[in-house]
């Protein structure tokens, strides 16, 4: 094996080699994953088909593979992991159309076409949200199907209550540093607008945190007490009896001004929480401009990371060789997250000005009182964050001749509906599924630009996830099978913190 192609994995961090010499006992040494560009083809992976526009949920990377032989096509071995990429990236798409088609109240999908029933709720719509399973008094979840209670005077609509995009970068970064010595701040759209987020479980997880009485930190005691337990959600299995995997959502979503076009986006009316008020507003449009998809299954024991975005979002920047690096737009575009006039110097995939105005609101804050994690600003004093997607080899993959053409067809499957407006930005997968602790992610990096902005050149999921605990105790012993969701559960008495 060649020494520049390892990795040292220790405590859920990546070393490349030469950064240490020596293994420790119980750390595991692998063989990083490789995207050689020979492999980098148009043509679909061994004896797969490309994913039909279906209400149907695949239930893992096996449901789009074909028996018949001469779908069968031999590929070199060293084009493996690039073979494996593309059925996670058909799993990935095939998962992102089911999802977002349109339902009924209960989540069943409609006997219609993708693109039809605009006001009907999508599928995943329908799957509840942490708070109405991890409740402050530590109580019984709301039954399945139970829609979010309102929180203001109009009529219907979600609540999106994990409003900062700090909440989303605690689940990217060790708990310690969460908003003290990192401080990762909102993000400000271009019409000074921060990016919303949600988060939704799907029933198989659902079930399985009710079952056990994971909702509540007695229950996670009283887990805890069996000497036999160990967290382990369950994994999708196609087949003749197939099982739904786990699944958990993470949405991003930009509030709409009046000079965007929101026939091109999956639009909503929600109500917004706002952490610092601590109050709730409703009436405004947001755009869908991020999904995350993480979902266990029999293949990825680790979990399948798939994110995918709008379109429009950001332009690149592409940080591999030693050439000049600038930024890499079409002039003819209207971004959502980036402008010309005031961009081009964001090659760390973020306007450095923006950061340091949210950081020094951030000062202002703490002298007044306010806490750490309060970096709000009066909307003139706002910066837009000028995002942009930047490429390195570690995630080279998303800007890969594969992951364009798969996007290409996807989006001609879809074109004349809102979902044409939507890509893949790549999918991490297990390349050793079942080597501590991460399983060997696929590809080394991966972020979305506006869900982990200041994370896009070494952030993996799930290496960060490998992390994640459960139980009153704080033990970092206590696995919790890579979802940080089991961290919300509270005491059934009344919490002082």
């Amino acid at each position: 094996m060649n020494t520049q192609n390892k990795l040292r994995i220790v405590g859920g961090l990546l070393l490349g080699a030469g950064m240490a010499s020596v293994y420790a006992a119980g750390e595991t040494e692998v063989e990083m994953p490789r995207y050689p560009k020979a492999c980098d083809t148009k043509t679909l992976p061994n004896g797969y088909v490309w994913p039909a526009i279906s209400s149907v949920l695949p239930y893992d990377k096996q449901s789009y593979k074909t028996s018949k032989s001469e779908a069968i096509v031999e590929t070199p071995s060293e084009c493996n992991v690039f073979e494996t990429q593309k059925a996670f990236d058909l799993f990935s798409w095939g998962t992102f159309v089911a999802l977002n088609w349109p339902a009924d109240e209960q989540g069943n999908p409609l006997k219609a076409e993708i693109g039809s029933t605009p006001k009907a709720p999508r599928v995943w719509e329908t799957y509840l949200a942490p708070s109405q399973i991890f409740k402050p008094d530590g109580s019984m979840p709301d039954a399945w199907g139970t829609p979010e209670k309102s929180h203001t005077k109009s009529k219907g609509g979600r609540s999106l209550k994990d409003t900062s995009k700090r909440a989303h970068i605690l689940d990217e970064v060790d708990e310690a540093f969460f908003n003290k010595e990192t401080p990762l701040p909102p993000i400000v759209d271009l019409n000074k607008a921060y990016v919303r987020y949600e988060v939704r479980i799907n029933k198989s997880e659902y079930d399985y945190i009710v079952t056990n009485q994971l909702y509540n930190l007695e229950g996670q005691s009283a887990f805890l007490a069996n000497s036999k337990a160990k967290i382990e959600f369950p994994k999708g299995v196609s087949g003749s009896s197939p099982v739904r995997g786990a699944m958990e959502l993470k949405v991003a979503w930009k509030k709409l001004g009046e000079n965007d076009d929101a026939s091109k986006f999956h639009t909503i009316h929600p109500e917004v929480y706002d952490p610092n008020s601590k109050t709730y507003s409703s009436g405004a449009a947001y755009g869908m401009v991020g999904m995350h998809i993480m979902v266990r299954t029999e293949d990825a024991p680790e979990w399948v990371w798939a994110t995918f975005e709008h379109v429009d979002n950001a332009p690149i920047v592409d940080l591999r060789g030693a050439k000049k690096h600038s930024v890499s737009y079409d002039p003819n575009k209207k971004y959502n997250f980036w402008s010309k006039d005031k961009g081009l110097s964001s090659l760390g995939g973020f306007s450095d000005k923006s950061y340091a105005a949210m950081l020094a609101a951030q000062k202002v804050n703490v002298k007044a009182g306010k806490p750490a994690d309060d970096y709000s600003q009066p909307m003139a004093e706002r910066i837009p964050s000028q995002i942009t997607q930047v490429v390195t080899t570690n995630n080279e993959v998303a800007v890969s001749e594969w992951t364009g053409y798969l996007n290409a067809q996807m989006q001609e499957k879809l074109e004349g509906t809102v979902w044409e407006n939507y890509r893949l930005i790549s999918t991490q997968w297990p390349v050793n599924p079942g080597v501590k602790p991460a399983g060997n992610p696929a590809p080394i990096s991966l972020g979305n630009p506006v869900m982990e902005t200041y994370m896009q050149v070494n952030g993996s999921c799930m290496n960060c996830h490998a992390g994640a605990t459960y139980g009153p105790d704080g033990n970092d012993t206590n696995l919790a099978n890579f979802s940080f969701m089991l961290q919300r559960a509270q005491s059934k008495k009344k919490s002082t913190n």
